[in-house]
């Protein structure tokens, strides 16, 4: 009688209800796959993490090869197929925490933090949804027109301005003509009188909501300017004004909710268009750095190392 393959082995244990180790079933057939195999093997290990967000096109795109190729390395590790290898994986998870367990690595020493474990799983979880955003059709979109609009105009409130600023800062180190409107005079003139054909907004706002975002949002919505909003779960208002609403989990069980997963989502903008801009990105960067040599915006070392003159 002939010996059953490792694939069919592997499917056996599956069905059987062993425990699934897809980490270890990933690294076992990389060493025994095709080139394009190996490449979708890697990219799973590299993204398990994320793995149940996918699809197998969605992989095969990532990757460069066919969907196939997905299922033949979905089937090689003793799964019916991709949607087989996340139900397994989701299982995993549910019985066993998330697939690498930082929860179980912050001990609790008495009762008191019992909350702060508790906060931690639910940090990490708005986390992983702040990831999830990033690969809707939704996103693209909104990374596509924020690389290729001429100007960007961003706008932040109260508490979270703060998170404006490092996001238009930050921006503006990918792309050229970034611009965070702080609108002293309260007008918000300088983005009302651009031209909504060349223009976007970022506006970033949290409960309790700045009355400004609301009537900004409207006055954008009226002259056809575009917008994308990035905001939390408490409200969903945003959608009365774009379709570009991008909500963060911010509740966390600690005396103020956290801005976390708000600040995760904002740096996978800027990531995406880095991304999408490419060279481009990489050139502006390289003509920033020169610039801030040029205005010796940093020093050589750290400034209390220096003698205090007299």
């Amino acid at each position: 009688m002939a010996k059953p393959r490792n694939g069919e082995k592997k499917k056996r244990a599956i069905e059987n209800g062993k425990k699934v180790d897809i980490e270890a079933l990933l690294r076992a057939h990389i060493a025994t796959a095709t080139p394009s195999e190996q490449s979708v093997a890697a990219f799973m290990l590299e993204n398990l993490q994320m793995l149940s967000f996918e699809t197998g096109g969605s992989i095969a795109k990532a990757v460069g090869v066919s969907e196939m190729t997905v299922l033949r390395v979905a089937r090689g590790l003793g799964f019916q197929g991709f949607r087989d290898l996340k139900s397994k994986l989701r299982s995993a998870v549910e019985k066993e925490g998330d697939l690498d367990d930082y929860t179980s690595r912050f001990k609790v020493r008495d009762k008191r933090h019992e909350v702060l474990q508790e906060s931690l799983r639910l940090e990490l979880d708005a986390i992983v949804k702040a990831y999830a955003l990033a690969t809707t059709e939704l996103w693209d979109d909104a990374t596509s027109a924020l690389a290729r609009t001429r100007t960007i105009y961003v706008v932040g409130f109260q508490a979270i301005k703060g998170l404006a600023m490092d996001f238009a800062s930050r921006l503006l180190w990918t792309r050229p003509n970034v611009i965070f409107v702080d609108s002293a005079s309260g007008t918000y003139g300088e983005i009302i009188a651009a031209d909504p054909a060349h223009s976007l907004v970022v506006l970033i706002d949290a409960a309790n909501y700045a009355t400004r975002s609301i009537k900004l949002a409207q006055r954008l919505k009226d002259i056809g300017m575009p917008l994308i909003i990035v905001t939390d779960m408490f409200s969903h208002w945003g959608f009365a004004y774009t379709e570009f609403v991008f909500e963060a989990h911010a509740h966390v069980q600690t005396y103020w909710d956290s801005s976390a997963s708000i600040n995760v989502v904002l740096n996978l903008l800027i990531n995406t268009v880095a991304m999408k801009l490419g060279s481009k990105a990489t050139k502006h960067c390289e003509v920033l750095t020169k610039l801030m040599a040029d205005f010796d915006e940093f020093v050589s070392v750290p400034t209390l190392n220096h003698k205090q003159e007299t």
